[in-house]
C-alpha cells in the first residue's frame, strides 16, 4: 500500500487549498452526487495533472477508478465549519466526556506542577468542547428532523429517520446528564484546580446544557407530532387506495357502506345563503342624483333609518395616551422549567411559585393537570397521595 505524503505545516495546506479553491469548491458543491470525472477535475485545476496528482498524493482527494472524490476528513471539517453536515455526532461527544475522565484522573495524580497545569488546561478545553458539541448536535438534529418530514417522499424511511432521530436525542439528554454528573462528583479536582477561567467555563457549559435541554424538549414533542401526522396520513393513503380498487373493479357499491353513508350526509343544507354584494363607486354617488334617489327609496322599503354623520370631534390627549392591557397568564413551559430546578412536589410547587398575578385553587388544579400531561415522561409518580381543601392529588417528582 502507497504511503501518502502529508502537510509539514500550515502554511503549505492553507495555500494548497486556496490554490485548488476553484475544483475543491465544485467537488463539495455537488458532493450529493455519484461520480466526479477525473477530466472535469483536471479541467478545473487548468489542465495541469500535476497539480490534481498533488491532492491525491497528500490524501486530499481520492481516486476511484475515473472518478475522484474529497476525501472524508476533509469533507467532513469543511461540512463541520460550512455548518451544512447532517450527521450528528453523538458518538464525538461521548469521547469527549470519556477523555475528560481521562484527563481528570491523570491531574488528581499528577506531582509535578507544570504537567498538573497542562492537564488542567485539557480538561478546560475538553469541557468547552463538549458544550460546543453538544449544542451543534442539537442544532442539526432539529435541521435533520425537519428536512426529514418535509422532504423525505417515502412514509416508511420518513417515520424510521423520525424514529432514529428520536433515538438520538435521548442520547443527546443521557450523556448531557452523564457530563453534569461527572463535573458534580469531580469535586477534587474542581477544588485543587481553582481557578477563575475553569469556574467560567463550567458555568458557561452548565448554561449550554440547561439551553440544548429545554430545546432537545421541544424536539421530541415536535417529533411525536410529526409521526402521529405521519401514521394519520399514511392511514387515509390506505383508505384512498383501496375504494380506487374497489371502483376499478367496480365493487365500491357493494364491497362498502359508500352509497349509504352519503345518502345520510347532507351538508348543502347547513351553508348559508350566497349573497353577491355589488359596492357602487364613490364617483357614481357623488354625481349622479339618480342613484342617490333609488338608494334612500329602496332604504325606505325596507325599513332602514337614515341617521346623517357628522364630523367627528377632536383626540383629547387622554385618547393620544398609550393603554396597556396586561393578560393573566401563565407560560407552562417556564413554570416547568423552574419546578425540574426544584426539589419539591409538582402540587406544592405549582401553590408556591410566583405568577405576579392572583389565581385560585381551580387555576393551580388546571396549571397541575397540564403539566402532568405535557411531561408525562419526565415525571415520577410516587404511590402516595395527598389532600389540600378537599382537593386529593398524586405526590409528583421530577426524574
Amino acid at each position: 500500500m502507497d504511503i501518502l505524503t502529508h502537510f509539514r505545516t500550515i502554511e503549505e495546506l492553507t495555500k494548497t487549498l486556496s490554490r485548488e479553491h476553484k475544483l475543491l469548491s465544485e467537488m463539495f458543491e455537488k458532493r450529493k452526487l455519484l461520480k466526479f470525472s477525473r477530466g472535469l477535475a483536471v479541467d478545473l485545476v487548468g489542465g495541469n495533472e500535476t497539480r490534481l496528482k498533488r491532492l491525491l498524493d497528500y490524501g486530499v482527494l481520492v481516486e476511484a477508478g475515473n472518478t475522484v472524490e474529497i476525501e472524508s476528513d476533509y469533507l467532513n471539517f469543511f461540512e463541520e465549519v460550512l455548518n451544512v453536515n447532517e450527521e450528528i455526532s453523538v458518538l464525538g461527544v461521548q469521547e469527549c466526556i470519556n477523555t475528560l475522565k481521562e484527563q481528570i484522573g491523570y491531574f488528581l495524580q499528577e506531582t509535578n506542577v507544570n504537567r498538573k497545569a497542562g492537564y488542567q488546561d485539557r480538561v478546560r478545553q475538553l469541557l468547552k468542547k463538549t458544550g460546543f458539541r453538544t449544542l451543534k448536535n442539537v442544532v442539526d438534529l432539529k435541521r435533520n428532523m425537519d428536512n426529514a418530514y418535509k422532504q423525505e417522499p417515502n412514509y416508511i424511511i420518513k417515520k424510521k429517520k423520525l424514529q432514529n432521530l428520536d433515538e438520538k436525542s435521548h442520547s443527546i439528554r443521557s450523556m448531557i446528564r452523564e457530563c453534569e454528573k461527572l463535573m458534580d462528583n469531580e469535586h477534587a479536582f474542581f477544588l485543587m484546580a481553582n481557578d477563575p477561567h475553569m469556574a467560567k467555563t463550567c458555568s458557561d457549559v452548565k448554561h449550554d446544557f440547561v439551553e440544548a435541554y429545554h430545546a432537545l424538549m421541544e424536539i421530541d414533542r415536535q417529533i411525536i407530532v410529526y409521526i402521529n401526522q405521519i401514521e394519520q396520513q399514511n392511514r387515509l393513503y390506505k383508505k384512498i387506495r383501496k375504494l380506487k380498487y374497489l371502483q376499478d373493479q367496480l365493487l365500491i357499491k357493494t364491497g362498502t357502506n359508500l352509497i349509504q353513508v352519503l345518502e345520510k350526509r347532507n351538508p348543502l343544507w347547513m351553508e348559508t345563503r350566497q349573497y353577491n354584494r355589488i359596492r357602487l363607486s364613490l364617483e357614481m354617488l357623488r354625481d349622479d342624483d339618480q342613484v342617490v334617489k333609488i338608494l334612500r327609496r329602496i332604504a325606505k322599503l325596507s325599513g332602514l333609518r337614515t341617521q346623517n354623520r357628522t364630523e367627528a370631534g377632536a383626540l383629547t390627549e387622554d385618547d393620544l395616551q398609550p393603554h396597556v392591557q396586561q393578560l393573566n397568564t401563565v407560560n407552562p413551559t417556564e413554570v416547568w422549567n423552574a419546578f425540574l430546578a426544584s426539589s419539591y412536589n409538582l402540587f406544592d410547587f405549582i401553590l408556591n411559585y410566583d405568577y405576579k398575578m392572583k389565581r385560585d385553587i381551580q387555576d393551580h388544579v388546571t396549571l397541575f393537570c397540564q403539566l402532568v400531561i405535557l411531561h408525562y415522561d419526565e415525571c415520577k409518580i410516587a404511590n402516595k397521595y395527598a389532600i389540600y381543601q378537599d382537593i386529593e392529588y398524586p405526590i409528583i417528582y421530577a426524574k
